[in-house]
């Protein structure tokens, strides 16, 4: 939903206005920072099957959080200033 290049659905302005919003903090955090050895990454969780995904969401919580543990485990300073999905895939900003 935060993703400009990735988003081929339309509507929802200000819940994808927000989302993008705070994906331009992590990116210009991730040029502030970079001098102190911090990486930061905007991180995707999936459409997780919750109150909020809904029933048709296409993975569990599970899934989404083993997966984000991975990409935490896994950052380097290349991902600094990326958007990732739980899969370690790079997302389209």
């Amino acid at each position: 939903m935060g993703s400009i290049g990735d988003n081929d659905g339309g509507s929802l302005y200000l819940y994808r206005s927000s989302k993008t919003a705070a994906n331009m903090v992590v990116k210009s955090l991730s040029i502030d920072l970079t001098n102190k050895g911090i990486n930061v990454v905007a991180l995707h969780p999936g459409w997780v099957r919750t109150d909020m995904g809904g029933p048709n969401g296409s993975i569990d919580t599970q899934t989404s959080v083993n997966g984000l543990r991975q990409v935490l485990d896994h950052i380097s300073p290349t991902d600094n200033g990326r958007f990732i999905n739980y899969d370690g895939t790079a997302i389209a900003w």
